[in-house]
């Protein structure tokens, strides 16, 4: 990234220096290029909507890599694996920014998304539905080679996800992570809700790997005490991995019949909540190293 911005003020320079006092319109061919890209992602975007996946393949170059080190292939695939999951997700998908000019773009991009999960399809039973809910905002980086724009990377700037059944929809809840940190440094991930009356919320905090496939990492859960706050101290990977934070979280209620002999337990809802941390060498990578 440092490179492409480097690029635009050395080129900006040297017209102004080479050209005073000439028309600088027919120097920079920025507004047709914002116009190239534009379409481009537009076009892009609607393919995903659509879930067109030979089509989406044909807006990224053949050398593309995302800064969380995914190929195109591992990027279709679980595109691929999402919509299976969630067949009726849907998004919302905005462009906040265009920087083009000459043969690079750097596109800001942001949306959310939104879906509805039936634990059974075959039983799409209204109340035990789930609510999916994301947000997002990256950076896209094209490329133009013979005439045609490409996606040659991207990288997440911040992701945060939801899923919540039952009861945890009502209930407001907050998980806290750093948004950047240093490879093997220690930080902290906290939890924060309102826990309804009579009601034990038990949750598990833990930190994973963005990779893929996922790996596996084992739940602990520990009760969530009165005022509803969870905090868990966790160790960043040394490798430069980006990283996500991690809730799980279920709620359930004991109830004992009037003899006080049996007691019974009910599961009242469960949420899962996700937000992405960065590392700082990942993150600054493209402007420290001018690797794009």
């Amino acid at each position: 990234m440092k490179k492409i911005l480097s690029f635009f003020v050395i080129s900006l320079l040297a017209s102004n220096v080479a050209c005073f006092g000439c028309n600088l319109s027919n120097i920079f061919t920025t507004d047709k290029n914002k116009k190239e890209v534009y379409s481009t992602v537009k076009k892009h975007t609607k393919a995903m909507q659509d879930y067109d996946l030979e089509k989406l393949k044909s807006f990224y170059h053949k050398d593309y890599i995302s800064t969380d080190g995914f190929d195109i292939s591992s990027l279709i695939e679980m595109l691929n694996k999402t919509h299976s999951s969630y067949k009726n997700m849907k998004y919302k998908t905005k462009i906040n920014n265009i920087m083009a000019y000459d043969n690079w773009a750097l596109v800001q991009m942001s949306d959310e998304t939104k879906a509805i999960v039936y634990p059974d399809e075959k039983e799409k039973l209204k109340d035990k539905t789930g609510l999916l809910k994301g947000s997002s905002s990256w950076n896209l980086y094209l490329k133009k080679e013979n005439g045609v724009w490409k996606i040659i990377s991207e990288d997440i700037l911040m992701e945060e996800t939801s899923l919540k059944y039952g009861i945890a929809k009502k209930i407001d809840m907050d998980l806290i992570t750093p948004v950047f940190v240093k490879s093997g440094e220690e930080y902290d991930i906290s939890l924060k809700m309102n826990t309804p009356e009579d009601i034990i919320a038990l949750a598990s905090i833990t930190k994973e790997e963005v990779a893929y496939p996922p790996k596996d990492y084992d739940d602990k859960f520990r009760k969530i005490p009165e005022n509803g706050d969870l905090e868990r101290l966790v160790r960043a990977n040394n490798k430069n991995i980006n990283e996500y934070g991690v809730a799980s979280i279920g709620f359930t209620k004991v109830s004992i019949n009037e003899e006080e002999t049996k007691a019974k337990i009910e599961i009242l809802g469960m949420a899962y909540l996700m937000k992405r941390i960065n590392m700082e060498k990942n993150m600054f990578r493209l402007l420290t190293e001018g690797e794009i």
